[in-house]
């Protein structure tokens, strides 16, 4: 072989080495410019409007209700990103919100990355990473629930470690209270070692006073979540919801027919076959997780973020079993500085787009054009409103009552089912609008409700905007 053949075969080995990078820094800055869009969430509003009020209050456990028709009991649990959301906002604006969100999401890609790799190869962990986050996209909105899946990350990394070394994470406990303070869904990291403990059991690789060691981590996260400043009630919160789970839309079965779902089962089908051409037992552990995994993914439309973030290391590794391994073993300095130069990098790049673009300092998906109507309604207005706008109408109009918004377990059962009956325009509908005392309408243009206000009851339009109509039956006039 000549000198210069050499020398070719070199520099093609190294950019072979280097591409994942390219690709992973090419993903993270794709992701940047989608996420730096205007604040167009519909509870991102309510979220704000209760970080700001709790700020003021800090009333944990019984939250204001802000409407009569909050009648029930519900618990803060998402507490605080909500205030640390409502003063970054009030310190930055809508722009520097949109900031923070590109930057957690970033921060949740860098993370999940981190896991794959200690998991295979550059390549397959990038492709890991890239499809994982996929199957999680559509749940990657401007709310606390993004606190959960990184955290979520951290912990799976964890384990990870756990299972090769057979060490527990005690900081695992600590960090469990912090995210109990964020988000409902913090004890799906418990539940998480409490899987991996069991699969070491029966894999024969941890046994008495070890197993209890290990599992001690998963049961002192649930202790740490009871004794946050919302108190033992945040054990039961999770729970609140199972009652008016057919009312809420991400808590539903998922279809997998939208990409996030069936993505997600793709890889966990990948992770199944390229398991099974492997000729090594799989270990009791990643059948466990693959199992979590999967359950996740089957519970319901928000859940499937979770079952994309455990199964994209598992498919990590998997893969790392059939692909060319160009980089073997753990991350070098070099590698480790690439991406995060090239997160730093995207950093400041959303920054830029925050600051230059005027779209993202005005709200998406609400009919801003109605603001002015709107205020000049009297203080305790009960007003019907299209349900994505709850929270908008809380946030902004914060003197009119709501019929309903995202805070479904303050409203109960019995009050959204009257209040879907009222958007269905079914029988009796007239009777529930009535004795709700409402006189103001905000509801789709298009809607059966809004045809039925005007042509039945005689209401008529104050304005309209963005495909929504705001009426009123003349009390206002």
């Amino acid at each position: 072989m000549t000198t210069t053949e050499d020398s070719t075969q070199q520099r093609s080995s190294v950019l072979l080495r280097r591409a994942p990078l390219v690709v992973f820094a090419l993903f993270l800055l794709t992701v940047t410019v989608v996420f730096v869009r205007p604040i167009g969430d519909s509870d991102a509003w309510w979220h704000l409007r209760l970080g700001e009020e709790l700020t003021r209050t800090w009333a944990l456990s019984d939250p204001p209700a802000w409407t009569r028709f909050a009648t029930e009991s519900w618990v803060a649990t998402q507490w605080l990103p909500e205030i640390v959301a409502a003063l970054w906002t009030a310190w930055f604006g809508l722009a520097g919100l949109v900031w923070l969100v590109c930057a957690t999401v970033l921060v949740l890609a860098v993370t999940l990355y981190a896991v794959c790799r200690r998991e295979a190869g550059r390549l397959p962990a990038a492709l890991a990473t890239i499809l994982g986050f996929g199957g999680m996209a559509a749940t990657l909105t401007p709310r606390p629930q993004l606190v959960t899946f990184v955290l979520l990350v951290v912990t799976l990394g964890a384990w990870l470690q756990t299972v090769r070394d057979l060490r527990p994470r005690w900081w695992l406990v600590p960090m469990s209270w912090v995210w109990a303070c964020c988000h409902g869904l913090w004890f799906s990291g418990a539940v998480l070692g409490a899987v991996v403990v069991a699969g070491l059991v029966l894999d024969g690789r941890a046994r008495g006073r070890s197993a209890l060691t290990l599992l001690a981590v998963p049961l002192l996260s649930v202790v740490a979540a009871a004794v946050t400043p919302v108190g033992p009630r945040l054990l039961l919160a999770p729970f609140a919801v199972g009652g008016i789970s057919e009312f809420i839309t991400e808590w539903q079965r998922p279809s997998f027919f939208d990409l996030g779902p069936a993505l997600t089962a793709a890889m966990i089908a990948a992770v199944v076959v390229l398991g099974a051409r492997n000729r090594r037992r799989a270990s009791w552990v990643s059948i466990g997780l693959l199992v979590l995994a999967a359950a996740w993914t089957l519970l319901s439309v928000r859940t499937v973020a979770l079952g994309a973030a455990i199964t994209a290391p598992l498919l990590a590794g998997a893969l790392d079993q059939v692909l060319p391994r160009r980089e073997s073993g753990p991350p070098s300095r070099q590698e480790k500085i690439t991406v995060a130069t090239a997160a730093a990098s995207c950093l400041v790049v959303a920054a830029l787009l925050a600051a230059v673009l005027s779209s993202v300092r005005v709200p998406a998906n609400v009919p801003s054009e109605l603001d002015g109507a709107l205020d000049g309604l009297p203080p305790h207005t009960v007003i019907w409103n299209d349900y994505n706008l709850g929270g908008w109408i809380d946030y902004r109009h914060p003197t009119l009552e709501v019929v309903a918004d995202g805070r479904a377990e303050a409203f109960g059962a019995e009050q959204l089912e009257k209040y879907g009956r009222v958007v269905r325009t079914e029988p009796g509908w007239e009777e529930i609008l009535r004795t709700s005392g409402a006189h103001v309408a905000i509801v789709g243009t298009d809607t059966p409700l809004a045809s039925a206000l005007q042509e039945r009851l005689g209401w008529r339009p104050l304005g309209q905007a963005d495909g929504y109509v705001l009426l009123g039956d003349g009390t206002f006039a």
